[in-house]
């Protein structure tokens, strides 16, 4: 079937927010006595739950940790944040081409929001899911079903692009196709393990693979 819909993530396939994160990790890190953490080892949980990313670095309660962190965020991560490379060209040759986007992140709402305004992003797309808006975040698959919902979408006309294992997992669990573009972050072999269905060296190759997909549906 045509691909007509489009499910992205946030952290590290369209955009990089690493700087804010790695102030607001490490100030929630120095507030209840741990030691601040080096940014290329915290970049590498950037896109996951922060829940499973403390423990990496502290003993300390996740409910303080995150009160900390939260504190901080709101002053760093939506000034800190820069598209990736080509994803603003990326995500407005879409548009125009006529394919309906959603974005499904573990990000909160108060800077999905932030992150889309300071972009210029909110007119590119038709549903965007937050984190705290869903029981359960990936890899279970609740943000790309709630998408979908939003969309009215169907999985068989729908592509997930995400650079981490969580992404794949939680499309396939859907299921959904897949495809992983390679991230900032790093953690390429995690996502490769996952399976995706299709591999993106960078973000700009993925109108070029959406128009051999939808070829190869129409013959």
């Amino acid at each position: 079937m045509r691909l007509t819909h489009l499910i992205f993530d946030l952290d590290g396939t369209l955009i990089d927010s690493s700087d804010g994160v790695v102030a607001a990790v490490n100030y929630s890190l120095t507030a209840v006595g741990a030691p601040p953490q080096p940014a290329e080892l915290i970049k590498r949980h950037i896109g996951y739950p922060l829940s499973k990313m403390y423990p990496h670095f502290t003993d300390a309660p996740f409910e303080e940790l995150y009160r900390h962190f939260q504190t901080k965020a709101a002053e760093t991560i939506v000034s800190s944040t820069h598209a990736l490379d080509g994803a603003d060209e990326v995500l407005r040759r879409l548009k125009n081409e006529g394919y309906i986007l959603a974005v499904a992140t573990t990000k909160v709402r108060a800077h999905v929001d932030g992150v889309l305004e300071r972009l210029h992003w909110h007119e590119l797309f038709t549903a965007t899911v937050a984190g705290d808006e869903v029981p359960k975040v990936k890899p279970a698959p609740d943000c790309f079903l709630r998408a979908l919902e939003l969309m009215s979408a169907e999985p068989a006309n729908t592509l997930v692009i995400g650079d981490t294992e969580n992404d794949i997992l939680a499309a396939h669990a859907v299921p959904m196709t897949a495809a992983a573009v390679a991230s900032p972050y790093g953690g390429r072999e995690k996502v490769q393990a996952a399976g995706p269905d299709y591999w993106l060296d960078t973000l700009e190759d993925l109108p070029a693979l959406l128009a051999t997909l939808n070829i190869r549906s129409a013959s």
